[in-house]
C-alpha cells in the first residue's frame, strides 16, 4: 500500500473514531492545545499525529496518549526551530527533503479531500441497498438428525420415534453423523448449507416434527427433525454504516489515483538499473 492508500485510510478511521467525530480540520485549526516560545500549537496538528500511530494506539481512548501527541509535537517545534536557527534549512539535501515533505502533505490532502467528498448519504443508502440483496433477510432453520448406512434402520429408528423415543438419545447412539455425540444438534442453518435432497426436506417439515420416511443422501440415509424455524433480519445501516463508509474508502481512493495516473505520462526505470547506478556513483 502507497503512502497515499495508507494515510487517507488511517485519517479516516481517525476522524470516525476519536472523539472530535463533530469537529473539521478547520476547526481544529483554530483550537489551540499549547504555545512554544509565542507559537501556538493547534489541535489539528495533533490530531494529524494521531492519525499516523499505529491501530493498536488508536483503538485506545484518546485521553490516554494526547498529552504524549502534545509533548512530541512540543519537541518537534523546538528542534524545527533550532535548526532553523543553525541555518540546516540552507542545507541542499535538507531543503529537497522539506520540499518533499511539503508535496507529500499537500498529495494527502488533496485525495483525502476527493475521496471523503465521494462518501455522501446517497452514496451509502446505494452501498446499503446492495449489501441488503447480498446478506439480507433469510429463512433458517433448526434441526437435528441421525444419520445410518442402511435404509431398514432408519426406518426402525422411525418407529422407535413414532412410539415416543428420544430424538436425541437415538442420535447419540445410533447416528454415525459427527453431530451424533451432541443428539444429532445441527443447529440453525440458512438454504444452501446442506445437501439439497436433505435441506427440501428440512425447510418443508413444520417445528417439532420429523420425517415418516427415510432421506437418502451421498452420506447415508437420515432421520430429520425440525425444531425452530426463523427469518433473520439484517443489520441496520446504523450498525454496518462503518463497514459500508471503508467500502467505500478503498473503492474511491482506487478510482482517484487510477485516474491520475490515466492522465498522467510515467516512466519507470527498473530497479536493477537504478541500483547499477547508485553503485556507480558510490564507486567514484
Amino acid at each position: 500500500m502507497s503512502f497515499i492508500r495508507s494515510f487517507c485510510c488511517a485519517a479516516f478511521l481517525a476522524s470516525s473514531s476519536i472523539i472530535f467525530t463533530t469537529t473539521s480540520f478547520a476547526q481544529e485549526n483554530k483550537i489551540p492545545v499549547a504555545d512554544v516560545n509565542g507559537e501556538v500549537i493547534y489541535l489539528a496538528e495533533v490530531m494529524r499525529l494521531a492519525e499516523q500511530l499505529p491501530a493498536e494506539y488508536r483503538q485506545r481512548p484518546l485521553e490516554s496518549y494526547f498529552g504524549g501527541l502534545v509533548d512530541d509535537v512540543i519537541d518537534a517545534r523546538l528542534a524545527a526551530a533550532a535548526g532553523a536557527e543553525s541555518g540546516l534549512s540552507e542545507n541542499a539535501d535538507v531543503a529537497r527533503l522539506m520540499e518533499v515533505a511539503a508535496m507529500r502533505v499537500l498529495a494527502e490532502s488533496w485525495i483525502a479531500q476527493q475521496v471523503n467528498e465521494a462518501i455522501t448519504e446517497d452514496a451509502l443508502a446505494a452501498a446499503y441497498k446492495l449489501f441488503i440483496a447480498d446478506s439480507g433477510s433469510r429463512e433458517e432453520v433448526k434441526a437435528r438428525h441421525i444419520l445410518v448406512p442402511e435404509e431398514a434402520t432408519a426406518r426402525a429408528i422411525i418407529e422407535k420415534l413414532t412410539g415416543g423415543a428420544d430424538f436425541a438419545e437415538i442420535a447419540k447412539t445410533d447416528s454415525t453423523g459427527p453431530s451424533g455425540p451432541n443428539g444429532g444438534d445441527l443447529g440453525y442453518f440458512p438454504r444452501g448449507a446442506m445437501v439439497p435432497t436433505f435441506e427440501a426436506v428440512a425447510f418443508e417439515l413444520t417445528p417439532g416434527t420429523f420425517t415418516s420416511e427415510p432421506v437418502q443422501t451421498q452420506f447415508g440415509w437420515h432421520v430429520i427433525k425440525v425444531e425452530d424455524k426463523r427469518v433473520t433480519t439484517p443489520l441496520t445501516l446504523e450498525k454496518i454504516a462503518p463497514q459500508l463508509r471503508q467500502n467505500l474508502l478503498n473503492q474511491n481512493l482506487g478510482r482517484v489515483l487510477e485516474g491520475l495516473r490515466a492522465s498522467a505520462q510515467i516512466n519507470k526505470r527498473s530497479f536493477d538499473d537504478i541500483r547499477t547506478e547508485a553503485q556507480a556513483a558510490q564507486a567514484r
